[in-house]
């Protein structure tokens, strides 16, 4: 976003006032001190033709003619200064004010102007025979000029800046809501990918079991297969549900996931058991000492990496140990199975995952993935300390 440059007030009172100061003192230009016949017309003309530009500046938008208008008033006006007894310092001092309080020029255009105003002002002065006092007006009205204008100048710059914060302020809004809403949306997608691979692979499994056990006249324990098959679909349904309503509404209260269940390893293995998928499972007990958010983060990596080895290395056995590291600050889970010949980590989809729901704890919490030879592990460290362990 850009920050709009300031406009100039439209509201025709500043204008209007200008116009009105111009007609002032083009009628004390006209009457002088004795009448119409106390100046010369070409002293009279000269000041009629500043004062007039003085007031179509006021109106004018264009920054290139108001900046020629500003140069006529100070010319044109310093040379009348004596001539008129100093009525046309006016409008010099006004185009002085106005550069000096334009923050598109540079600070020394207003004090450089007043100077050259100055200059004539005193040369013209000097050929009249001016006392002193007269010099001393003149040059005291182009320095109240010049502190009127920064006085204005530092009022439009404090009005600039705050106008580039506030505009600052939304972008940091937009980009932070944006970053939350790609954020809601990768951990949607994660959960979905999640829920689909873990139960539609395992209804893969299942119905194709069903498909041999029929085959082989086995019926009942293709019933039971399908009765597992009816079980497995249903909680795959019931989370993906979940994640679309999270995706839809993200300040809805979420319905419990089957992660969040203190049982939810227990059941992932026994899940994998019953698709046929052997388990060597030791220190899982340890699952209990975990608070609900690292042991939701511990059963969707589990879940995960289960659906891997069952997509990758189908009929494998599959090694998982919980352990406790030295001093108790980390709980240590190491998921293995040999590697499957259809690619070395997945299909990388699986892995982001994995690390994005560690990267939710917020914590020193760590996961790493790596095949060495023949074997794929998934090494997992949560920052989760037994009581009195720090």
């Amino acid at each position: 976003m850009t920050t709009p440059a300031p406009t100039r007030s439209r509201t025709g009172f500043g204008p209007a006032l200008n116009g009105v100061g111009a007609v002032v003192v083009a009628f004390w230009v006209i009457a002088g001190t004795g009448g119409p016949d106390d100046r010369e017309p070409l002293v009279i003309g000269c000041s009629l033709v500043v004062l007039l530009i003085w007031a179509v500046r006021a109106f004018v938008r264009v920054d290139l003619l108001r900046d020629l208008a500003a140069l006529v008033m100070v010319v044109g006006g310093a040379a009348m200064v004596g001539p008129t007894d100093g009525l046309l310092v006016t409008p010099a001092i006004i185009a002085v004010t106005a550069v000096t309080a334009e923050t598109r020029h540079s600070r020394y255009a207003g004090p450089l102007l007043a100077a050259l105003g100055a200059v004539i002002t005193v040369i013209g002065g000097l050929a009249e025979v001016r006392p002193a006092s007269f010099f001393f007006g003149v040059l005291g009205g182009y320095a109240l000029g010049i502190v009127v204008g920064l006085n204005r100048r530092q009022t439009v710059a404090a009005a600039e800046r705050e106008r580039a914060l506030l505009a600052r302020e939304l972008d940091l809004e937009r980009e932070h809501q944006r970053a939350s809403l790609l954020a809601d949306r990768a951990t949607v997608a994660r959960d979905i990918h999640d829920v689909l691979a873990h139960s539609l692979g395992g209804l893969v499994i299942q119905l194709d079991a069903v498909e041999a056990l029929l085959e082989a006249g086995r019926t009942e324990e293709a019933a039971s297969r399908v009765a597992a098959a009816r079980i497995l679909a249903a909680d795959g349904l019931g989370e993906a549900r979940r994640a679309v309503t999270a995706l839809r509404d993200p300040a809805a209260d979420p319905a419990p996931s089957s992660l969040d269940a203190d049982d939810a390893v227990a059941h992932l293995l026994a899940a994998h058991r019953g698709l046929g998928g052997s388990v060597e499972a030791s220190g899982v007990e340890g699952a209990s000492s975990l608070d609900a958010g690292h042991r939701r983060v511990l059963a969707g990596v589990l879940r995960e990496a289960l659906s891997n080895a069952r997509r990758h290395a189908p009929g494998a056995p599959v090694r998982v140990s919980l352990s406790r590291e030295v001093g108790g600050e980390f709980l240590r889970a190491v998921i293995s199975n040999p590697a499957g010949q259809d690619g070395p980590l997945g299909d990388g989809s699986g892995l982001p995952g994995m690390r994005s729901r560690v990267a939710e704890l917020d914590d020193r919490s760590t996961l790493t993935a790596r095949r060495d030879g023949d074997k794929f592990s998934v090494v997992l460290e949560l920052d989760c300390p037994e009581a009195g362990a720090r």
